[in-house]
């Protein structure tokens, strides 16, 4: 394997059966490094030539259906920084031999990715205390997973039916009210680690404000419906739940069942004070809440 030819010769039989046995040793080697190193070049090229593609067409796409310029401006941002955090971080989806396994693995895989989100708000950390089972059956039936929204995509609307319960996992979201006897609306930042909308789970509700995200945001809901249903079942726990909501409908409502005393239950807040949402302020605070990103966002669409 040197330039130039070697002084020293093989005479005997074993010398050069070891001279030929290194000959081809080198040779395997060199040919297996060489491949390996064009294969990995050839996969990153790849790779790259397809994000290039796939961007080329996104753009055409969009201006052949002449889509305005703002909308096309949010889609590619959003397609990029999803396509930025699916590279640094492998989401589920990616992952296909997850679909092996079997039903109490995957029942436990969706408990161990939930229950430390839901365990942030008391009645499910009561829930979780009194029951795993029925905790791993939240998991995974009553959420559906992660859902994922670009900056300025609307949750929910003004008089939509509401059905599930947000958790926001990362992201914060904007959330815009008209307090009663005020004559302008007011908006508020909602941040990473909150919920809102738990007043669903207790009762049949619809949405007195609207919410948008203020950057790109992942939450996790649970479905109010299936959360009673999973409740229902489970008789030694449902005492608990009962209880907590109880307490919510007294501090939240005021125990009358036509009329809310306030119109931020979207938030889950009371006018006596901070609720069960650690991550919110009482409704004087929000009030007087002048949140840069929150009011500067366009609300009229």
């Amino acid at each position: 394997f040197t330039p130039g030819a070697s002084r020293i010769q093989a005479d005997t039989v074993p010398e050069r059966s070891f001279v030929v046995f290194v000959l081809a040793t080198g040779l395997v080697i060199a040919t297996c490094f060489i491949s390996s190193i064009t294969s990995t070049m050839a996969s990153v090229w790849t790779s790259s030539q397809n994000t290039v593609v796939q961007r080329l067409l996104l753009k055409k796409f969009l201006k052949q259906n002449k889509v305005s310029r703002s909308l096309a401006s949010r889609i590619t941002h959003y397609v990029e920084f999803v396509a930025e955090l699916r590279h640094r971080r492998v989401h589920i989806s990616k992952v296909s031999y997850l679909s092996y396994l079997s039903g109490p693995l995957h029942i436990e895989l969706q408990a161990e990715l939930y229950t430390p989100t839901l365990d942030s708000h008391p009645c499910f950390h009561q829930i979780r205390l009194s029951s795993d089972i029925m905790m791993r059956e939240i998991c995974t039936k009553a959420i559906q997973g992660n859902e994922h929204f670009a900056k300025n995509d609307v949750l929910f609307r003004v008089g939509k039916e509401a059905n599930h319960m947000f958790f926001l996992s990362t992201g914060s979201l904007a959330y815009c009210f008209w307090p009663t006897g005020s004559r302008r609306p007011r908006a508020v930042k909602v941040d990473m680690g909150t919920w809102c909308v738990e007043i669903t789970l207790w009762i049949q509700w619809q949405h007195v404000g609207k919410m948008k995200a203020l950057s790109v945001a992942d939450i996790i809901s649970v479905s109010s419906a299936r959360f009673r249903d999973i409740c229902e079942n489970h008789a030694q726990v449902y005492p608990v739940v009962q209880g907590y909501a109880l307490n919510f409908w007294q501090d939240e409502l005021g125990g009358l069942p036509h009329r809310p005393r306030l119109r931020t239950l979207d938030l889950g807040l009371n006018d006596e004070g901070p609720s069960a949402n650690a991550g919110m302020t009482n409704l004087e605070e929000l009030m007087h809440s002048e949140d840069v990103q929150a009011q500067l966002v366009q609300w009229d669409d």
